[in-house]
């Protein structure tokens, strides 16, 4: 697809507080499992937190911001492994400030490197976690959102 239209991708998205997360990886690496558990995370700490799209997301560029939004079919709907499409509270589209690449275990890195993903044209930080790693995945996501770098 041109830029102009959008790209649909293979990647789940949520929004945390007002920050869209953009989690990326081959199938069957966690994504879904991945936005599960910090969707159910954000919730039981208070912070708002929905769905945007899972499995397929449409990303398009605006002012210089990457715009994800749902796929007409997909609206509301994620998979959870095992027990299959479930209903969920979603929003239409978000702005992404964060990438989360899954990937094999033995590829990841330990500590952020300050790696982008371009999307669209738009530079976007990117995560680089292992797949399959939910718990210490969530870990990574909420300390990129919600605490500051260490800058000594």
């Amino acid at each position: 697809m041109s830029g102009a239209v959008g790209e649909l991708v293979h990647a789940t998205a949520i929004v945390v507080g007002d920050r869209g997360v953009l989690i990326t990886g081959a199938s069957g690496s966690g994504k879904s499992s991945l936005a599960n558990a910090l969707l159910d995370r954000a919730s039981f700490e208070g912070r708002y937190a929905a769905l945007v799209s899972d499995d397929q997301c449409l990303l398009h560029a605006t002012s210089g911001r990457l715009i994800c939004t749902t796929p007409e079919t997909l609206r509301g709907g994620m998979e959870i492994r095992g027990s299959g499409l479930h209903e969920i509270a979603f929003e239409s589209r978000a702005v992404i400030h964060l990438v989360v690449h899954l990937i094999e275990p033995a590829h990841a890195i330990r500590m952020y490197e300050n790696a982008e993903a371009e999307l669209q044209g738009v530079a976007i930080e990117q995560l680089i976690l292992p797949a399959g790693e939910v718990e210490s995945a969530c870990r990574s996501v909420e300390a990129w959102l919600f605490k500051p770098l260490w800058k000594k």
